[in-house]
């Protein structure tokens, strides 16, 4: 196989087309994903979905008439965001825990149930701290989602069958922001003043109303790992074990519960952890911009005039750019295994977009291409995060802590900085904001040209196979030495890589 991929040119492999099963997959195979991505796969995008769609829905509220019917104003809007973001974070160590030992496919669709019960409770609020409260536990229903499903796609899926899982699964949330604008649109045209509810109340009913049913799909179907599921009606024991085999045939290593100090202390003297923790801490940053402060750009600036329906409109064509970033530029590195390409494309464009907002005389259409454009940045994160897990793909403790560490210490800046870079009282002009936007732009630039030249520099000399050959002394595989993918042939296979 790594032959026959190294004499194809990358044209060649552009022009193949999409691939849904890897090559040589079986006909057992193939009825084993089917059954997979309509349990694993549509429960993940549809959790994924409901959660940008509620998140959404507050800012879309808010520049529709929760402001004034709540009284809001000055920095609130940046207060519920971060009351959020620190319950999230606070609630992620235990939550990690709870996915380790207890039932996975219990716990994910019975915070789905509490995640849109706080929702509903948004809907009957009637000021300010009872939405922060709402807020509050809703910043602790999502912990478990982004985290949990991954770990169970990681757990079902052989590495080759993840690139356009994981691509499908990325695309739920811009589409879930992109039906947030319509769908207030929607209730604030028929529902406004219905039953005497104001129609950003009804937003809240309508997103409730979605969620529910996804958490019963994620009861019914929704799996646990493959060595803690028992056969269902729709999974049989066959299934199982073929999965398992699977998994067991491409050398994949289990891991230990208890804490690896050694693997800890290995990882945190590389640069991988540094490089990706802090790209993904600038990515957070650069995309949040064409958001909530988008929103609040277009009800601010008095003399465009923007209706309801357009300040909740417009914003979903940042959602748009995202999903065909992510299609073409996911299909494009899954074929020719060059991330650092689309990453800085779409990097580039977003420094562009922030230029032109921090120079901000360049005209209303030319302020809305730049706020459009930003849907770039929210298509880096799937490049930069699929980069992380490659770069350390052979090394399963690596690769859990990184990108644990990238979602959370990312976070942790996301709940603070934009209160201060963004305040809501600054809309619609943001200076302070895209000025430093324009800065971390050029650092991610920087950064991701620092990680293909490191990245290349580890594979043409062996440094990182070396490194983690010497820190795997003693450790235990699961995967039979007869079986293929043993580490002679996994240096072969790292070293094939263009």
């Amino acid at each position: 196989m790594g032959v026959k991929n190294e004499v194809k040119t990358k044209w060649e492999r552009l022009r193949e087309g999409v691939s849904w099963y890897r090559p040589g997959t079986t006909k057992e195979e193939k009825r084993l994903l089917r059954k997979l991505d309509s349990s694993i796969l549509l429960f993940g995008c549809l959790s994924t979905f409901t959660k940008t769609l509620d998140n959404n829905s507050l800012t879309n509220a808010y520049v529709s008439g929760m402001k004034e019917d709540l009284n809001l104003g000055g920095n609130d809007l940046n207060y519920l965001q971060a009351v959020y973001y620190c319950s999230y974070l606070t609630f992620m160590i235990p939550a990690s825990f709870l996915l380790t030992r207890l039932p996975i496919h219990r716990i994910l669709p019975t915070m789905e149930i509490l995640w849109g019960c706080c929702t509903f409770g948004c809907a009957w609020v009637t000021n300010l701290n009872q939405l922060y409260v709402c807020r509050f536990f809703l910043g602790g229903c999502e912990t478990v989602a982004f985290t949990g499903v991954l770990y169970v796609i990681g757990s079902w899926y052989l590495v080759e069958e993840m690139g356009c899982r994981m691509a499908m699964y990325q695309l739920a949330s811009p589409l879930g922001g992109m039906i947030a604008g319509y769908l207030m649109t929607a209730t604030h045209t028929h529902l406004d003043g219905r039953s005497g509810r104001a129609g950003w109340r009804w937003l809240f009913i309508v997103c409730f109303c979605i969620t529910i049913p996804c958490a019963a799909i994620g009861f019914t179907f929704f799996p646990s790992t493959p060595s803690n599921t028992k056969p269902t009606w729709w999974l049989s024991q066959a299934d199982i074990d073929l999965t398992n085999r699977r998994l067991r045939e491409e050398g994949i290593r289990k891991l230990e519960k208890r804490i690896n100090w050694k693997a800890l202390t290995r990882i945190l003297r590389d640069w991988p952890w540094y490089f990706f923790v802090f790209g993904w801490c600038l990515y957070d940053q650069n995309q949040y911009w064409s958001g909530t402060p988008f929103s609040l750009y277009m009800k601010g600036y008095t003399p465009a005039n923007y209706s309801v329906s357009q300040i909740n409109n417009y914003p979903t064509v940042v959602k748009a750019v995202a999903i065909v970033v992510i299609v073409v530029g996911s299909y494009y590195s899954d074929k020719t295994g060059d991330m650092y390409s689309p990453a800085m494309v779409s990097a580039i464009f977003q420094f562009v977009g922030a230029v032109m907002l921090r120079v901000f005389n360049v005209g209303e259409g030319g302020r809305l291409f730049a706020y459009f454009i930003g849907g770039f940045a929210t298509g880096i994160s799937t490049f930069q995060m699929t980069w992380a897990s490659s770069v350390v793909k052979e090394d399963p403790e690596a690769r859990s802590i990184i990108t644990a560490s990238m979602n959370c210490i990312g976070q942790v800046f996301l709940a603070w900085v934009p209160i201060f870079t963004f305040p809501s009282d600054k809309a619609p002009y943001f200076k302070k904001g895209f000025t430093f936007s324009v800065i971390t732009g050029i650092l991610h630039m920087l950064l991701l040209t620092a990680i293909f030249f490191l990245e290349r520099r580890d594979l043409k000399s062996g440094r990182r196979f070396r490194k983690l050959e010497g820190s795997r002394v003693g450790d235990e595989f699961d995967v039979d030495s007869s079986l293929p993918g043993d580490r002679k042939e996994t240096k072969e296979s790292i070293h094939s890589i263009p």
